[in-house]
């Protein structure tokens, strides 16, 4: 915010510069100064941390679906900061103990780090095993149980984080090669190589952790031109080839979707359902031939009838398909 100075300092400014007591300095035109800091040299431009924020919150989404598909709670992940620091100022901010996993970037060559806070892997751990996702009351190692249960948390971390990759380089792949608990003990890059770090903030339950993914400067430097979100706006808007589209249909014929068949609904109060005895009719306000809804997910798609097969099966005849919402 810009000081305005009222218009007694405007005069004892003046009368300093007259006086001598302060000197007045003039800027010249057309240039000037920017401070540039040689311990923290700028790798990333502006439109690359940009790139690697939309990239990631991505795979925000992908691990708030596996999270809460694992917990069977809800789960919220989201993408706290994106910037580029010294691997030095990382390693010294990171608490220990920790849970530290040392990636492998297939086929770039180099190595990244994933960080867990302690508190959100115990919290994961205690949900995985019919827990409240509570934190500890104090922070420890893992026991070997544990530890097997971190193991599988981690691998299924990282298949989110390929198929959110896939958008920039699709032969990427992370592969743990280790897990350290003391951020010391890992060295993945030079002290003084700049690194671009992801916080991401994820809430299970009442606990809420940070995971930091860290990719130095020399791993990611094969691949930093594609790091540009307008060639990734251009790209949405081409057609797929047939090579593509077998890729994509692959991928989903072994999708799981629930279908249900409704053949109407009716509302009761909680009387009513308590005097419901032997006998009673309920009115479910629709006629016996008027047809039911088969639902594919929560989606209507088809009109049909029901009754049995020969066998005695329950069975559903679809008369009509709804291309468009129900």
């Amino acid at each position: 915010m810009v000081d305005v100075l009222n218009q007694s300092e405007i005069d004892k400014l003046l009368s300093a510069i007259a006086s001598g007591e302060a000197n007045a300095v003039v800027e010249e035109p057309g240039k000037s100064v920017k401070v540039y800091d040689f311990k923290r040299p700028s790798k990333f431009n502006r439109d690359q941390i940009r790139a690697f924020q939309m990239l990631h919150e991505a795979f925000g989404r992908y691990l708030t679906s596996t999270f809460s598909a694992m917990t069977r709670s809800v789960v919220s992940v989201d993408i706290a900061n994106v910037e580029q620091i010294p691997y030095e100022e990382f390693v010294r901010s990171v608490a220990s103990p920790t849970t530290i996993a040392i990636l492998e970037v297939n086929p770039l060559g180099g190595k990244a780090i994933l960080e867990v806070s302690q508190h959100l892997v115990f919290a994961l751990i205690e949900r995985l095993l019919g827990g409240k996702g509570a934190p500890p009351s104090h922070i420890r190692e893992f026991t070997d149980l544990e530890f097997s249960i971190v193991d599988k948390i981690l691998h299924r971390v990282l298949k989110e984080l390929d198929e959110s990759w896939k958008t920039i380089e699709n032969n990427v792949r992370f592969k743990l090669s280790g897990i350290e608990s003391n951020p010391f003990f890992v060295q993945i890059a030079p002290k003084t190589e700049m690194m671009l770090l992801v916080t991401i903030r994820v809430q299970v339950g009442v606990t809420e952790g940070k995971m930091n993914l860290g990719l130095p400067y020399h791993t990611l430097e094969p691949i930093l031109d594609k790091f540009n979100p307008q060639e990734w706006f251009l790209s949405k808007d081409k057609t797929l080839s047939e090579e593509e589209r077998d890729k994509l249909r692959e991928k989903i014929e072994g999708v799981e979707v629930p279908v249900t068949a409704e053949l109407c609904s009716a509302e009761l109060t909680l009387r009513e359902i308590h005097d419901v005895s032997l006998g009673d009719v309920i009115n479910l306000g629709v006629p016996i031939s008027q047809p039911g809804v088969v639902k594919v997910g929560a989606i209507p798609k088809f009109s049909a009838t029901f009754g049995k097969t020969e066998k005695g099966n329950i069975a559903a005849k679809v008369l009509e398909i709804f291309y468009e919402e129900y």
